[in-house]
């Protein structure tokens, strides 16, 4: 089971922010089988889901940022 708890979400938000400076997170939301996580950054908002079994989805991203996230995200988490 792969969720983000409070180590993991600073290495994230700390990896972010290396590429865009104004990074952060606007809400957290814990359900029975997933995560949700609001963020914001350059003026636009994201919406990441990470589920129960480690699958992530980045929702609302301008070009390659939501995959550019979903990388990000992976790499913390420990995917790759």
């Amino acid at each position: 089971m792969s969720w983000l708890n409070e180590e993991t979400l600073v290495k994230f938000v700390r990896r972010a922010r290396e590429r865009w400076p104004d990074f952060e997170v606007v809400k957290i939301v814990q359900k029975k089988s997933k995560q949700i996580i609001y963020a914001s950054f350059n003026g636009n908002y994201i919406k990441i889901i990470v589920d129960r079994g480690g699958k992530i989805r980045v929702y609302g991203g301008v070009g390659g940022t939501s995959l550019a996230v979903k990388n990000i995200l992976s790499r913390v988490l420990g995917f790759e």
